[in-house]
């Protein structure tokens, strides 16, 4: 009973509920989603280096340009998703409290402080959700458009100097479209992943919570 006194609500309803929801139904399905967009990236741009070889010359500095980018897009995806969740917390305790103490609140006429309290912690964690959105936004359009620009300069390059057909050159657009979604998918799910270990870490550190010494009443 210790730990259910000392510990928030919130923290113990979002252990058991959000945190348990991640593992039993968002990992899974994280990883199917990782697995597939890393074979369907590689494909498309196999493709893309068979219909343009010297996209194959480009290719090397773009993987490490979208290594680097892929490394702090994660940090700061993880952070976000980290302040989400810690926005979450106070809101879902307010509301928690509120419920249990609104005979309380009705007699002592507080129904506008505690509504503005619950609009407050909603506004904070809106604005952590926010900015996560815009940071995946913001990878999608940024690896996209560099992934269709080199890919568009190589296969009108080829089409001049070696005759490649404007069919050629369009299966190779094509694709070079859809490898910016299926990278973006792939970095997205890695991040969401690494994210989504934490519930796990979370859960295990309540495993390890010590039982209180009680033998019961004589």
């Amino acid at each position: 009973f210790r730990f259910f006194e000392t510990t928030p609500l919130g923290s113990i309803l979002n252990r058991f509920s959000a945190d348990c929801n991640t593992i039993d139904q968002h990992i899974p399905a994280t990883l199917e989603c990782l697995s597939r967009s890393t074979l369907l990236c590689v494909s498309a741009l196999a493709v893309i280096s068979y219909v343009t070889p010297m996209f194959l010359i480009a290719l090397v500095p773009l993987a490490i340009m979208c290594y680097f980018i892929q490394k702090y897009f994660r940090v700061a995806s993880r952070d976000l998703q980290q302040l989400d969740d810690s926005t979450q917390l106070p809101l879902l305790s307010h509301f928690s409290e509120t419920v249990e103490g609104l005979t309380t609140i009705r007699a002592f006429r507080y129904e506008a402080k505690f509504r503005q309290k619950l609009l407050e912690y909603t506004d904070s964690n809106n604005i952590a959700s926010l900015f996560l959105t815009a940071a995946n936004r913001w990878l999608e359009e940024y690896i996209g458009a560099c992934v269709v620009l080199i890919a568009a300069v190589t296969s009108i390059t080829s089409c001049l100097y070696s005759k490649l057909s404007s069919g050629l050159v369009g299966l190779g657009l094509t694709y070079a479209l859809m490898v910016s979604n299926y990278l973006n998918w792939m970095v997205r799910n890695l991040a969401d992943m690494e994210i989504q270990l934490g519930a796990v870490k979370r859960i295990n550190g309540l495993l390890k919570t010590e039982a209180e010494n009680y033998e019961g009443l004589l």
